[in-house]
């Protein structure tokens, strides 16, 4: 790749993808909103969170894949997103907030320094966020930290060889296996760790690219 304006074009979005903002932002979003709904789906079912507790989801966008969840915890429910983005984290409150008898916080901060409350959360969840996270670790130790005992983590993501295909991810994106986020869990002394793999959503058309797209979720119990 050697144009410098195709490069800049993939830089804009890929800083987009990474911290949403402006008008480009909001657009970005509403795009990834298509694009990832199974994922979320999917992730959200393998929290199987009842009614009544409480949900922390990291990289929630605007929010909209969450609404359900929201409904879900209705009553005595407590759900908390963090975002980096202002602009999402702003969207994600109007989106959520007054959704249901659930209470629902938005933090806009990264989420490697949110300060929660320790064995406050029955569930930990987010998808496609850990492209964006230099220190693996450091968050598998915080949501560790959040979780009370028995309490249940979820990762969402695409494969590295489908994210690599993305034209886009050089610029930013930090691209693991899913086994490297396994590895990384067990050596933390998380349980019953599970990657369930599914390659049942096709092909998508991507700045004039066709690329397969697959998932993982991976969860684990504290």
């Amino acid at each position: 790749m050697s144009d410098p304006t195709e490069i800049a074009n993939l830089q804009a979005m890929a800083a987009q993808l990474a911290h949403p903002s402006g008008a480009a932002g909001t657009a970005i979003a509403a795009n990834m909103n298509v694009a990832n709904a199974r994922l979320a789906e999917r992730a959200i079912a393998a929290l199987a969170v009842l009614p009544g507790q409480s949900v922390v989801e990291i990289g929630p966008g605007n929010g909209r894949l969450s609404m359900d969840l929201v409904r879900r915890l209705g009553e005595g429910g407590r759900y908390t997103a963090i975002e980096l983005s202002p602009d999402m984290a702003r969207e994600c409150q109007t989106h959520l907030a007054g959704l249901s008898s659930c209470a629902v916080t938005v933090i806009n901060a990264d989420c490697r320094a949110a300060a929660l409350t320790p064995a406050s959360a029955d569930a930990v969840f987010g998808t496609n966020f850990v492209y964006f996270l230099d220190d693996l670790t450091q968050f598998l130790q915080s949501a560790y930290r959040w979780l009370k005992p028995g309490g249940r983590l979820v990762i969402g993501i695409r494969s590295k060889t489908a994210m690599a295909a993305l034209p886009f991810t050089p610029f930013g994106f930090r691209l693991r296996e899913a086994s490297e986020i396994v590895a990384a869990m067990a050596a933390l002394g998380w349980r019953e760790i599970r990657d369930e793999y599914h390659d049942d959503e096709g092909e998508r058309e991507i700045n004039g690219l066709v690329v397969k797209v697959d998932a993982h979720v991976i969860s684990g119990n504290k």
